[in-house]
């Protein structure tokens, strides 16, 4: 290793690949707790969270707005993706029309639609979630698997069996609505998990 005149060891640069990049809009803690769980470290892609881009979760068009213009300075490449992770409970069907057009503005953008919210997924681990309609019918359901659970997701929670389970749970439920917004009990969420869960040789 090349040595400076100060006697130190010279620092190489440019020996790192760069990872393509998900750059993932969320609502919550719980999401992104969930997306920085250990099970994604083999992922060929990596995921990054654009800060302060959630000003009122009321108000999709400025989380649109936030969202665009964190792309723009975080050096968006080509082969990168933008996923808005949002729940629907808090937000009417209308509202959601603008994101709707923004991810077909562009093939790298994404919309991950959950409906209540993002904890139908998190259910999905365990079973199919049928009949979780309402924020308190999904809570109900979940703490019979995971008494404690309060918002938040340790690093190890899920295995990588599980999460394909829930991936398949997702997709199987999707595939019986036609709409562009998943109905109640359903989500979207797995698209994005699919996408950054390593390849299993297995």
């Amino acid at each position: 290793m090349a040595r400076r005149r100060s006697g130190l060891p010279q620092r190489k640069t440019g020996l790192r690949e760069y990872r393509d990049v998900c750059w993932v809009s969320t609502e919550g803690t719980t999401e992104r707790d969930y997306l920085q769980m250990e099970v994604f470290k083999g992922s060929a892609k990596a995921v990054k969270f654009p800060q302060n881009v959630h000003p009122n979760r009321h108000n999709p068009a400025a989380v649109l707005k936030r969202f665009e213009k964190a792309l723009r300075e975080n050096d968006f490449r080509k082969s990168d993706e933008a996923w808005l992770v949002i729940d629907i409970d808090e937000w009417d069907g209308s509202e959601i029309a603008a994101l709707l057009e923004w991810e077909t503005r562009d093939p790298r953008h994404h919309l991950a639609v959950s409906n209540p919210k993002f904890e139908p997924f998190l259910l999905m681990h365990y079973e199919k979630a049928n009949g979780c309609t309402t924020p308190e019918k999904v809570d109900v359901a979940l703490r019979k698997y995971w008494p404690g659970y309060d918002k938040r997701i340790s690093r190890t929670h899920f295995s990588d069996g599980q999460i394909r389970r829930a991936i398949e749970n997702a997709k199987s439920k999707r595939a019986s609505c036609k709409e562009d917004l998943p109905a109640a009990a359903m989500t979207d969420v797995y698209r994005l998990v699919e996408r950054l869960l390593p390849v299993n040789d297995g």
